[in-house]
């Protein structure tokens, strides 16, 4: 047998050398982010609160200029944009307006009316009305940036009102929810809207759980409207929310934090939950308005009634354990909830399909039609025709052994708990995915 000679030798050490590379630079990194992450929380709140609001205006300001030019000059009647149902983007729209709903700057909406063409799609429904909140982490976005995202949903037939509301940290909790019960309230008493679909994304997921628990659950109204020295709120009038369609959620304040998904590197990760929390620190009340119970999550021991409700997720994005864990929890209060995961980072629903380089065929576009029809038709017991994980099988997400279902869903997407080599995992089947979240945490 040849020796290696020297050469050979020196050429497998250096693509030894370079294999390791990329993994120790990554690790660097990651160790600095960390480390900047730990000094901010250091800081006194009101240094922290200084420098995210400074970020959160820096960012506003090409959202607000630049990019919602982009959305109304470039994009939105452009004839060769499309979207999610791959007709042009701005078809079936017979009419849009912009109307005011409050009194604040931001309490206005976009109206979107179909065409009586699509309008007869739904024209033996009982629902024939969509309310869309859209997401921003409670602090920037708009529903002029995410309109493009819903207008499938006019050519499906529904008239569709988008919402703005008063974003943090100027407009902190609870606020936002204030100016959605609002809304809701206006689409009742101005527009006579009887029934409506509910969506909301990210931050929009959170107030549209939350608007749904206060609207369905009337002691939980009038505790609320006391806390937040509303009393009016207790007499306002509301449709009824026939379906509740939540996207990558930011539904609770604990189950996404020290974890790590597989699909994606320590370092997305670690900026990812820090955004979060970020987010979620300029949106709590400084004054504890209502205990500060801020996500659906915090108020669920009082949830009675609930509408039939689609959570939808992403794999790569850090709100997928509390999509999993708001599934779970309301599904053991024997609620009608389904869940949904599918491969993508946080937002997928709302980036406009040209620019993702066909990953919207395998996340956003199945998401639409998965809410498409959650939406039309009428779900019997906890199943409905599409059944939520999509399998070959038909499966339900809802029975524990089968798709996006608590435990199940977490060995699939979450690092620690998918190895099973935990020392301290051994009964992990006997605890609820919550239990588990909270009893192991990734060190950083």
């Amino acid at each position: 047998m040849n020796q290696p000679t020297f050469p050979m030798m020196l050429r497998r050490m250096i693509r030894h050398v370079a294999d390791l590379v990329p993994e120790l630079v990554g690790r660097a990194v990651f160790e600095v982010l960390n480390l900047g992450g730990k000094v901010l929380k250091a800081l006194p709140l009101s240094a922290r609160t200084i420098i995210a609001t400074a970020f959160v205006w820096l960012l506003r300001l090409q959202v607000d200029t630049f990019w919602t030019w982009v959305q109304w000059y470039l994009w939105f009647y452009n004839p060769w944009t499309i979207g999610h149902d791959e007709e042009r983007l701005a078809s079936g729209i017979a009419k849009l307006e912009r109307l005011p709903y409050g009194s604040q700057r931001l309490e206005k909406l976009h109206k979107l009316t179909p065409t009586p063409e699509c309008q007869t799609k739904v024209a033996n429904n009982t629902c024939k009305h969509m309310v869309y909140i859209h997401g921003g982490g409670f602090v920037f976005a708009s529903s002029s940036v995410l309109l493009q995202s819903i207008t499938g949903f006019v050519r499906c037939g529904f008239t569709v009102y988008s919402i703005d509301y008063p974003l943090a940290p100027e407009s902190r909790f609870p606020g936002p929810l204030l100016s959605t019960l609002r809304a809701l309230h206006w689409a009742c008493t101005e527009e006579n809207v009887d029934n409506i679909v509910l969506l909301g994304d990210s931050a929009g997921a959170s107030l549209a759980a939350m608007a749904s628990a206060i609207i369905m659950n009337p002691d939980l109204r009038v505790e609320f409207a006391a806390a937040c020295d509303c009393p009016e709120l207790a007499t306002w009038q509301f449709p009824a929310i026939k379906r509740l369609g939540c996207l990558y959620g930011l539904l609770d304040q604990t189950s996404w934090r020290g974890r790590q998904l597989k699909q994606i590197s320590m370092i997305e990760n670690l900026l990812a939950e820090g955004g979060v929390a970020g987010c979620l620190e300029l949106y709590r009340s400084q004054h504890n308005v209502f205990n500060n119970r801020i996500c659906l999550m915090d108020i669920v021991d009082d949830i009675q009634a609930f509408p039939p409700t689609l959570f939808i997720g992403g794999s790569r994005d850090p709100l997928v354990y509390s999509t999993i864990v708001s599934h779970e929890r309301l599904l053991s209060k024997g609620l009608d909830v389904h869940c949904k995961i599918f491969p993508a980072r946080h937002g997928f629903f709302g980036v406009p399909v040209e620019w993702t380089f066909g990953q919207w065929r395998h996340d956003a576009q199945p998401a639409f039609q998965l809410l498409a029809h959650f939406f039309e038709r009428d779900v019997v017991g906890r199943h409905h025709k599409r059944r939520c994980s999509l399998t070959s099988a038909g499966a339900s997400c809802c029975l524990e052994e089968h798709g996006d279902y608590g435990l199940h869903a977490l060995k699939a997407y979450d690092q620690l708990i998918g190895e099973s080599q935990h020392e301290n995992l051994s009964g992990w089947p006997d605890m609820t995915a919550e239990e588990l979240l909270t009893y192991t945490t990734v060190a950083r």
